[in-house]
């Protein structure tokens, strides 16, 4: 098995197939895509991501956005280094309707030592762009035993991740 220590992306999707993140779990938004400087997830709308008027509710996208660009910022984070969003802004385009298959997709603009700028894109299932933005994120130290626990998280599982670009 190649050593993962230096990849937090790829551990993260590993950790994710494992069962972590219970957050993304219970909204149903699962990664699709992870390669350098890149990050997708998608999402199937259902009921419990509706707001009044039956239309999509911003929590949603602004946390699938928030997600992308957070795993793509995470494909070039340092060793030993988590991300976190220390600034997002998204600008809703168009309403997002339950049963539509909305993808995330998060890129990096810029790298530094210690922040990144990464911009993202929501698109439905036939290419209508529904939500667009732009963040920045911090690397921030991570405790060993954090570490320790993402790596043992994305091992449980014999093989690994999957996903393409991993």
């Amino acid at each position: 098995m190649k050593d993962k220590s230096n990849n937090l992306a790829q551990q993260f999707i590993d950790a994710y197939e494992n069962g972590a993140f219970p957050f993304l779990h219970a909204v149903h938004m699962e990664p699709v895509e992870i390669g350098d400087g890149k990050g997708s997830l998608k999402i199937v709308l259902n009921d419990s991501h509706l707001r009044v008027g039956a239309i999509m509710h911003g929590g949603v996208a602004s946390a699938l956005l928030d997600t992308a660009l957070g795993l793509a910022a995470a494909t070039r984070a340092p060793k030993q280094h988590d991300v976190v969003t220390a600034q997002m802004n998204i600008n809703f385009i168009k309403a997002a309707r339950i049963g539509e298959e909305l993808i995330g997709e998060g890129t990096i603009l810029h790298s530094g030592r210690r922040t990144c700028v990464a911009e993202g894109r929501i698109h439905n299932q036939t290419g209508e762009l529904i939500a667009a933005g732009s963040g920045t994120l911090l690397y921030v130290p991570m405790p060993s035993e954090d570490a320790e626990m993402l790596i043992a998280l994305g091992e449980r599982k014999e093989g690994g991740g999957g996903l393409s670009g991993a």
